[in-house]
């Protein structure tokens, strides 16, 4: 039975290590696409938008069916190989993986390109035919990147990932704007700079879709005649099946919310009018809700999905490896680290909801004063979405891979449910979409942890993982928002949030260290932070029992 004892620490720093390098690189990529979409806005206009969302909705959802699932599956049969000393059967699951995810890929692009216009019909945004056609080819170069990403992810490497992303990110923001600038410049039609915009996506992807290319003949050449004496236990034609069984499941979890996401650009826009607001109004209040309020809340769970990804493969390592009490100490670890980021960033980005979107929207005071609110109440979501990774991880990890499916069935249910009547009532209008979103994260992280507590013992310190940094965020985020306040006849908004910010953040990791939230041991499994205890332990931010405790 797993116990509470920690893993070996070169697990455990292995683990860290990648976790932290992988969230820089998302965090850097995430923070690029948050502040593409403010001159995207500006260019593309309201309207624009509106088509920019509904064709990245419909490409989210074929991405998710295409290239989601299957890389995690790739990664935990790679994961599986490796533990087992055989690097040429790992191989063999890469090739049989990227053939079919290349073809997947194709075969979304295909849809895409030739069903653009009844797609957006079906919506009832036929004006975002050409959005949708001009980001069909990224799901070809997603086939790619998703087979490359998962066979590294799964020998522990995530430094294709996290360069990659980067990659992305950086190619999606210069293109994107790029080409909407020069469609602006030409004159084009809201339909036409949509398109322009979107196109920056495909750009982006071919870019990190070339370096995953060079990375990989790299490796290959360097890892050449390799080969473990495991590796006659795998042939070819018993790798698709078992990628099939772990990658079915997985995608389908996955898509449910891409639906779900994809039926609220119609659902919402449509309830509302029905409600009796008139068209342009219902989707101005989309739009606000979809592209300020939305990106944000997605920020935070975004930024922890490295957990997730480095917590898969390791996880099926240490369970190939029968060492229960090992995947017991990564599953631990992963509640406390998921805790100390979205807790107080849950907290903040609710409190602050004002401030933080005028700051990044400046000149959308319109768009800023809807979405402010709905930012307000999503934030509170941002806690059970993290541990919804987390947990979903883990129970595919160890062989429960339909438990997230239905989990994730019965929250898409609840949410449009309670969106379908609630859109209607006056007194909640668009307040229907975060309240729906809350509900349905609750109902999934309910349904997930009750099967993985039954499944997987392992026991947690409520008191240290949850109370302590739940009490450190909220005494961090009230001084914040106490001196946010009390600077207002100094500075203007801008400079105070970026006063604030900092402050809270670096009062949250000095509250965290004094009551025993984030522990020397923690620390000490991070790079370079054998190196800082000792200068935090002569400035006494350790808790007396921590050091005492022997």
């Amino acid at each position: 039975m797993p116990m509470r004892n920690p893993q070996p620490k070169t697990g455990k720093k292995r683990f860290l290590t990648g976790v932290l390098l992988l969230f820089s690189a998302t965090f850097l990529a995430k923070l690029i696409g948050l502040f593409y979409k403010v001159p995207l806005i500006r260019i593309v206009g309201v309207e624009g938008m509106a088509y920019f969302l509904a064709a990245y909705h419909i490409y989210s959802l074929l991405f998710v069916l295409s290239a989601t699932g299957l890389p995690n599956a790739l990664s935990l049969l790679v994961a599986r190989a490796e533990a087992r000393g055989a690097p040429a059967a790992a191989r063999r699951c890469f090739r049989v993986a990227a053939a079919l995810f290349i073809l997947l890929g194709t075969m979304g692009t295909a849809v895409l390109i030739f069903f653009a216009t009844p797609l957006a019909e079906r919506l009832s945004m036929r004006e975002s035919a050409a959005a949708i056609m001009a980001v069909a080819p990224s799901l070809f170069l997603a086939g790619w990147i998703g087979a490359v990403r998962g066979y590294f992810q799964g020998r522990h490497n995530m430094m294709p990932t996290a360069v990659s992303e980067v990659l992305e990110a950086v190619g999606k923001l210069a293109f994107g704007l790029f080409f909407s600038l020069l469609a602006a410049k030409g004159g084009a039609e809201p339909p036409m700079l949509a398109a322009a915009a979107i196109l920056g996506i495909t750009a982006g992807m071919c870019l990190s879709a070339l370096f995953l290319l060079v990375w990989y003949l790299a490796d290959q050449l360097r890892r050449w005649g390799e080969q473990g004496a495991g590796d006659v236990t795998l042939r070819q034609q018993r790798i698709l099946p078992r990628l099939m069984r772990l990658a079915l499941p997985m995608t389908l979890s996955a898509s449910v919310m891409s639906l779900v996401s994809l039926v609220d650009t119609a659902l919402i826009s449509g309830r509302l009018q029905a409600a009796g607001f008139a068209p342009s109004v219902a989707n101005s209040l989309y739009s606000a809700y979809g592209n300020l309020a939305v990106p944000l809340y997605n920020l935070v769970p975004s930024l922890l999905s490295p957990l997730s990804l480095a917590l898969m493969p390791m996880l099926g390592t240490a369970l190939a490896k029968r060492d229960e009490e090992g995947a017991a100490g990564l599953l631990i670890s992963g509640v406390r680290l998921t805790a100390l980021i979205s807790l107080p960033a849950a907290l903040g980005l609710s409190a602050f909801a004002t401030p933080i979107l005028s700051m990044i929207y400046r000149g959308e005071s319109d768009a800023v004063a809807v979405a402010a609110p709905l930012l307000s109440l999503l934030a509170v979501a941002v806690v059970p979405a993290c541990f919804i990774a987390l947990s979903g991880a883990a129970l595919q990890a160890m062989g429960h891979p339909g438990v997230p499916v239905a989990a994730m069935g019965a929250g898409a249910l609840a949410k449009l449910m309670a969106e379908f009547f609630l859109l209607t009532v006056p007194a909640v209008g668009i307040y229907a979409a975060p309240v729906s979103t809350l509900l349905c994260n609750v109902v999934v992280l309910g349904v997930q942890l009750a099967v993985l507590c039954r499944v997987f013992p392992f026991r947690v310190s409520p008191a240290r993982d949850l109370f302590r940094p739940l009490l450190a965020a909220l005494f961090s985020v009230g001084a914040g928002l106490c001196l946010y306040a009390g600077a207002a006849r100094l500075l203007s908004s801008v400079p105070r949030l970026l006063l604030a910010l900092p402050f809270t953040v670096c009062l949250y990791v000095f509250l965290s260290l004094r009551f025993g939230a984030l522990t020397r041991e923690d620390l000490g499994a991070v790079p370079f932070g054998e190196k800082i205890c000792p200068a935090l332990e002569k400035l006494r931010l350790f808790p007396r029992p921590a050091q005492n405790k022997e």
